[in-house]
């Protein structure tokens, strides 16, 4: 018997309660506009660390060591084999720069484009010579002795 009276009631519930007729849905909005930039290629993580010059980190190593930070130059080099290090020049320095533990590569005609990168500073060691010794043969002079280890690269 309480299972009757349950069935009866709660349909004469639903109908008390639902005296309105239900409101059509929200339309939903419409798409945003798509937003026409200059054509850039984007690898690794957002940028989003405050733009530094080259010539300020060369000058102040100690206080950029292990700081992410992002700098802009154009690409005068990069590896030839796989993509996973460039070389970058401003007005006033430049940088050998690596892929963050190889999770991304730039294409290896990217040698005349401008990249915006995001990196943290690091020391270079003695014994890895092997990339700037072909970067060295592509730009015909000694690179330089500041590296970075790049989680994001913007490229124009």
């Amino acid at each position: 018997m309480r299972w009757s009276a349950l069935v009866v009631l709660a349909p004469l519930g639903f109908a008390l309660g639902c005296g309105k007729s239900p409101a059509p849905p929200a339309p939903a909005p419409p798409p945003p506009a798509p937003v026409t930039t200059q054509a850039s290629l984007h690898l690794g993580e957002p940028i989003s660390a405050p733009d530094v010059k080259l010539s300020d980190v060369a000058a102040h190593l100690a206080d950029y060591n292990g700081k992410a930070f992002a700098t802009t130059g154009v690409v005068t080099a990069v590896c030839q084999e796989m993509g996973c290090w460039m070389e970058i020049k401003d007005e006033s320095g430049q940088a050998h720069i690596r892929m963050h533990g190889h999770s991304f590569y730039v294409p290896k005609t990217a040698s005349g484009h401008r990249a915006h990168v995001q990196a943290t500073l690091v020391p270079t060691k003695e014994s890895e010579t092997d990339c700037t010794d072909e970067a060295a043969k592509q730009m015909g002079h000694p690179v330089a002795k500041v590296e970075l280890d790049a989680t994001g690269v913007e490229l124009d």
